[in-house]
């Protein structure tokens, strides 16, 4: 669509590569390292990326993390660990990224959260907890910012052939060919992002 993307992450040899796809597609990209958690990191990386573009027009949260179990199996750790990645990172950007948006008055925040928070199964005590308060955060920040020409979204994709997946299904499981591909999920996240904010539209769910 002729944006600049910005990668962030904390790996910033992985970035790489996604960057340099997208230049050798005729797109623009630029990497920072940085890590949602840190609240310090994240300040400091969304002011230099003001500084170098002068704005920001989207924010796209999808970094998280998924570890199974049941209430009896999750440890205190695992359930920090998932509320601190998967909650608490996406109060981080947007809450920095947010006096931006409203001081250009426009903006698009898209959050990819999980279906999981639509049929939640067994197995999945910390995962879900996080995941329904990343949705409940969304809501609260499309409901903050009506009227304001910011759109907030939440993305709720099925189950997708990520490796976030490995632990669980083997790469040569045919379950894996069952699954929503990357592609696909990324589309509809396009397509969340250029929603108009007056349209009021707070998810979009996404089913193979």
């Amino acid at each position: 669509e002729g944006a600049l993307v910005i990668l962030t992450a904390r790996h910033l040899n992985k970035l790489k590569i996604v960057e340099n796809e997208i230049k050798n597609n005729d797109g623009k990209a630029e990497s920072y390292s940085m890590d949602i958690t840190d609240r310090n990191q994240v300040y400091a990386t969304v002011s230099g990326i003001i500084k170098d573009n002068g704005r920001i027009d989207i924010l796209v949260n999808c970094a998280g993390i998924a570890r199974w179990g049941s209430i009896e199996e999750t440890s205190y750790e695992d359930f920090d660990e998932q509320i601190k990645f998967n909650l608490t990172g996406s109060f981080n950007t947007i809450k920095e990224i947010v006096p931006y948006m409203i001081r250009q008055k426009s903006g698009s925040i898209v959050t990819i959260i999980t279906s999981t928070v639509k049929n939640t199964k067994a197995g999945r005590a910390a995962y879900a907890a996080s995941k329904y308060g990343q949705a409940g955060l969304s809501n609260a920040v499309h409901e903050d910012l009506k009227g304001k020409g910011i759109s907030v979204v939440a993305v709720y994709p099925n189950k997708t052939n990520t490796p976030i997946h490995d632990p669980y299904i083997s790469r040569d499981d045919p379950e894996r060919k069952t699954l929503l591909k990357p592609e696909q999920v990324a589309q509809v996240v396009l397509e969340a992002a250029l929603i108009p904010a007056n349209k009021d539209i707070k998810e979009l769910i996404i089913n193979p």
